[in-house]
């Protein structure tokens, strides 16, 4: 499912409208109908009803789906904010008809008192669509306010009231909703923070838009769900396959002190499909790690030769590198943060190529050590990164507060990916995986993956989804975080456990 901007909604109504010929009026028809069955199928015994209706369009939706209460003998009132003269072509054909079927129409404006809200069941939020922008001023505030604190249920349309569609952090007062139908679409605030706090629980509504518009290649964005995964990882394998065309990771971490770190890259790996898997770590943690994960084949490395010789330590690594095929690598979990680390870490970013390692997953200390590198290190010619940060390591590597990267996740992601010319996949609830160009974001995950070692075996799962070589760099960080997040949905529902360690999810992938 594609997820909009509000300019991408915007051409899509124009379009619809000017190129398609639906009249305006039936999208908004449509659009309060399936509010109205909403609220029949999910808020049956919450009447009375306020609707509460902005002077744009979609105060228009909030009108059709008074009307239908209404008409459905149901106990319901609408509050504007737009007089009359205000109101848009569009809903003043509906607000009218409102006002003719009975329905009692109060014109909230400044200085005249707020309306009680705690007396309804039910608020509908209808005062501002995508067309709004900056925080919301005067009366509107005043209504949001006094709805947040009515103890009433709210249903927003389209977008809680005084949220952005863009992703950024709202910038005054905002509807808390209960639930939010959207319209045609989800909008990219509603599915990842800091919006979805303000959404409840999410529903889209089909008003009849042309698919062509709705599944458009031109819209940037997408829902990683089961159908998504479904279709990137519909691939075809001949029966007579075999582990060599599956692929060979290779894992480089584990080092002294964070070993577990590389074993559960191993796990995640290994329960995603890898067909051959190699870890490269210090020889002092060899002999801990190795057996761990019998499948794994495991190598040591003289960190105190690097210390003593480090031409003689490279020319070692270099060696046993040309003799060895790796499609891909993760690089990072558990490599520690001494100098010696950070100098095989820049080997393997500058040698990819020579490696012959075409994707190459950053995570973890590997995150530590690019943001210490002087500037942006990009793929080598015929490589690709695929970066893995929290939002800590995000903003050390962008040099950016954390603060202004969670108000705008996003934003800061794309420019990220831009920066390192690298797919960035953005850690957190409504994970944003990104090139820079095109944008995934996951709906799968809980807080119970809020422990440690869940990224370890985050990065695992995408190492091996990596080696599929129909699938991109993003595609595959898209569907390793919805696989991930989704096993971790399937522990919760099933052990009714709020939180986890980070290998229960193991049995799930």
């Amino acid at each position: 499912m594609k997820v909009l901007t509000a300019s991408e909604m915007r051409r899509i109504d124009r379009i619809a409208i000017e190129e398609f010929g639906i009249p305006g009026e039936v999208l908004m028809a449509h659009a309060g109908r399936a509010v109205f069955r909403h609220i029949i199928d999910n808020y049956s015994s919450a009447a009375p009803v306020a609707v509460v209706a902005g002077a744009g369009n979609n105060g228009g939706d909030g009108f059709v789906a008074a009307y239908l209460l209404h008409n459905a003998k149901i106990q319901t009132e609408v509050f504007c904010i737009g007089s009359a003269d205000r109101i848009s072509p569009s809903s003043s054909i509906y607000r009218n008809l409102c006002v003719k079927s009975g329905l009692t129409v109060t014109l909230l404006e400044n200085g005249t008192g707020m309306a009680d809200f705690s007396r309804f069941g039910l608020v509908v939020d209808a005062l501002f669509g995508t067309g709004f922008t900056g925080p919301a001023r005067g009366v509107a505030a005043e209504v949001i306010t006094a709805i947040n604190v009515s103890g009433a249920k709210v249903l927003a349309i389209d977008l809680p009231s005084g949220l952005g569609s863009d992703g950024e952090a709202p910038s005054g007062p905002v509807i808390r909703a209960d639930s939010t139908i959207t319209i045609g679409l989800p909008k990219i605030s509603l599915v990842t923070y800091p919006g979805m706090e303000y959404a409840g629980i999410l529903s889209v509504a089909d008003i009849g838009f042309p698919r062509q518009l709705t599944e458009s290649e031109e819209l940037a964005a997408d829902l990683v769900d089961a159908d998504f995964f479904e279709k990137a990882m519909r691939v075809r394998e001949k029966r007579d396959v075999h582990k060599s065309r599956r692929g060979h990771l290779l894992l480089v971490g584990g080092f002294p002190g964070m070993e577990g770190a590389a074993i559960m890259s191993g796990q995640g790996a290994l329960a995603a499909g890898v067909g051959y898997l190699s870890l490269l770590t210090d020889e002092r943690s060899r002999p801990i790690i190795a057996g761990k994960i019998p499948e794994m084949m495991t190598r040591g490395v003289d960190m105190e030769l690097m210390k003593r010789d480090p031409d003689a330590f490279f020319n070692d690594l270099d060696s046993y590198m040309s003799g060895r095929r790796y499609d891909a690598m993760v690089l990072g979990p558990g490599l520690g943060r001494e100098e010696g680390a950070a100098a095989l870490f820049r080997r393997f970013v500058l040698s990819a190529e020579a490696y012959g390692i075409g994707r190459i997953l950053i995570d973890g200390d590997g995150l530590y050590h690019l943001a210490g590198l002087p500037e942006p290190t990009k793929p080598p010619q015929g490589s690709h990164f695929i970066l893995t940060p929290h939002l800590m390591e995000a903003s050390r590597i962008m040099k950016v507060p954390v603060d202004e990267i969670k108000s705008d996740r996003c934003s800061h992601a794309r420019l990220m990916a831009e920066k390192t010319g690298s797919v960035v996949l953005l850690k957190g609830p409504g994970t944003i995986i990104t090139d820079g160009t095109r944008t995934l974001i996951n709906s799968s995950g809980n807080p119970a993956l809020a422990t440690a070692g869940t990224g370890d075996i985050l990065s695992g799962i995408i190492g091996a989804f990596l080696l599929i070589g129909e699938l991109s760099p993003l595609y595959a960080a898209g569907a390793g975080a919805y696989i991930h997040g989704r096993a971790a949905d399937r522990y919760i529902a099933s052990t009714s456990r709020p939180r986890m360690k980070a290998t229960d999810i193991l049995r799930y992938l």
